[in-house]
């Protein structure tokens, strides 16, 4: 039997592993566990690597082993003993029937006698009906059951959800680990993938092929020019409002955090390797020209509409960016 390609969790995430695994062999690992960190860091791998691990009859260095018939099965995505909840269809939820075939399945025995075990992700993106739906499973799944859930906005979680949960909080990787990672797959351009996925090495992965990295050096200069005053809070927008508003949110967050440090630092050098070297001059104009206290305000507001959308709203691009470039040049306009 040909080796299986199994998921192998990202080198940051290999401690974190190795502590699962070892209160799993010591049957200390919770039947409900909630990885939670931001998104592009590796936390879906590491919930896959721990499923098939699990999943192994004969793991090896603390991972599974590819070549048995548990893996051919967990990799394919047939292995009758596990089961995975994202959203369907191209809908960005997770709905009530899916939640009700989790249930089902929690009911079941075993089919290869050993654990069974289910994936949830992204676990915001069950809404309240779902997330209710799941309690009684949370709390009481069945014997040998686990499930996994891995959330990027854990906030947006009912708190009956977090409370049946062992949380594990993932943080960023530090920045010499990600950029030793990702420099051998993208070349000389990591740290500006880095720097724009706000330190996510596998969202900085996928952003090479994103039109707005290579249209970045042109919206940071409507921005700047926004708040120079050289171009109306109105036109700068309908820059922005190109891409979607959630990609938009977490681009200007970056951007106005990044300028809010320089500020900070004053005259002093971004360390190196840091940083995207096409954005940091225009960046430090940033900083020069808007009041820190502004900035915070202006990354606030952005946040805010950040988790309006990731909560499902749908407001005007323009009109929300609008709404932001305002805050940006001193007029407090509260998001719709």
């Amino acid at each position: 039997m040909s080796k299986a390609p199994v998921q192998v969790p990202c080198p940051w995430h290999q401690e974190e592993m190795a502590r699962l695994l070892d209160q799993h062999q010591r049957e200390r690992l919770p039947h409900a566990l909630l990885l939670a960190g931001p998104e592009g860091i590796g936390k879906y791998r590491l919930a896959q690597s721990l499923m098939q691990t699990l999943l192994c009859r004969q793991p090896s260095a603390g991972v599974a082993c590819g070549q048995c018939e548990a893996c051919h099965l967990s990799t394919a995505g047939t292995h009758p003993d596990m089961h995975v909840l994202t959203p369907e269809g191209g809908s960005r939820a997770i709905k009530i029937d899916q939640v009700r075939r989790l249930v089902e399945f929690c009911s079941r025995t075993a089919q290869f006698g050993g654990g069974r075990l289910a994936l949830l992700s992204p676990a915001e993106a069950l809404n309240r009906s779902a997330q209710n739906a799941l309690l009684k499973t949370l709390e009481e799944p069945g014997p040998g059951m686990t499930l996994i859930l891995v959330s990027h906005q854990p906030s947006l979680l009912l708190p009956t959800v977090r409370s049946r949960c062992q949380q594990r909080l993932l943080p960023v990787p530090a920045a010499d680990q990600a950029l030793s990672w990702l420099t051998p797959q993208v070349g000389e351009v990591a740290p500006a993938l880095l720097d724009a996925a706000q330190g996510a090495p596998l969202k900085a992965l996928v952003l090479q092929d994103a039109d707005w990295f290579s249209d970045r050096r042109r919206l940071a200069e409507q921005v700047l020019r926004v708040a120079q005053g050289r171009l109306s809070p109105a036109q700068g927008a309908q820059a922005l409002a190109a891409f979607e508003p959630d990609t938009m949110a977490r681009i200007l967050y970056g951007w106005l955090a990044r300028a809010t440090r320089l500020a900070a630092l004053g005259g002093a050098a971004i360390p190196a390797g840091e940083g995207d070297a096409q954005l940091e001059p225009l960046l430090r104009q940033l900083a020069d020209t808007v009041p820190v206290a502004r900035l915070m305000r202006a990354t606030q507001r952005i946040q805010e509409g950040r988790r309006q959308i990731l909560a499902g709203a749908n407001p005007n691009k323009e009109l929300l960016m609008e709404q932001w470039m305002l805050v940006l040049v001193g007029v407090d306009a509260a998001l719709q």
